[in-house]
Formats: C-alpha cells, sequence, structure tokens
C-alpha cells in the first residue's frame, strides 16, 4: 500500500509539473496546484502507513522479547 501511495504521489507531482509547464491560464495554474497537494497528500498517507508498518514489527519484537 505504501509503495502505491508512493508513486501515485510522484505520478500527481508529475502531472501538475507538466500542467503547471504548459499552462495558459489561472484555471491552469490552479488545477497544477491542486495536484501538488494530492501529491502531498499521497506522500503523507505512505509515511503513515509506513509508520504504522515499522510499529507493528517494533510490537512483535518487544512481544517476542517479552515471552521469553
Amino acid at each position: 500500500m505504501r509503495i502505491l501511495l508512493f508513486i501515485l504521489a510522484i505520478l500527481a507531482f508529475l502531472a501538475g509539473g507538466s500542467v503547471l509547464a504548459a499552462a495558459q491560464s489561472a484555471i491552469h495554474e490552479i488545477e497544477a496546484f491542486i495536484l501538488f497537494l494530492i501529491a502531498a497528500v499521497f506522500f503523507s498517507g505512505a509515511g503513515i502507513v509506513e509508520a504504522v508498518v515499522l510499529l507493528r514489527k517494533d510490537m512483535a519484537y518487544l512481544s517476542k522479547q517479552a515471552n521469553k
């Protein structure tokens, strides 16, 4: 899931950059910055998922240590 979110973040960022580079009006610039915001949301989502995965690994390790 985190890899998918990271890939989507990269794609949204690249799409925003290409829309911004070819912008002909303010509407296109707004669309580009909305894509940048979407990329930021995807990237932060990937970071949250990664943190949860690491927390689960740490909890499993601590659980094993406590049972010894």
